[in-house]
């Protein structure tokens, strides 16, 4: 499941341009994420949140 097209917490924050705090902000709101199991870390699909982010009406400042 791990590969080129999942991005850790860091790694999708700085691809959004917005700060973790803020990212963990959108996860509680719903933003997509995956995990191998509980207590691991968790991972992105940008594409996964493109598409959250323009469903919910929300704007990152992204590069």
């Amino acid at each position: 499941m791990i590969g080129n097209s999942y991005l850790n917490t860091k790694e999708t924050a700085n691809a959004l341009g917005v700060s973790t705090d803020y990212l963990r902000k959108l996860q509680r709101l719903g933003l997509p994420y995956h995990q191998l199991s509980e207590h691991s870390q968790k991972y992105f699909n940008l594409d996964e949140i493109e598409n959250w982010l323009a469903q919910a009406g929300l704007h990152t400042h992204q590069n």
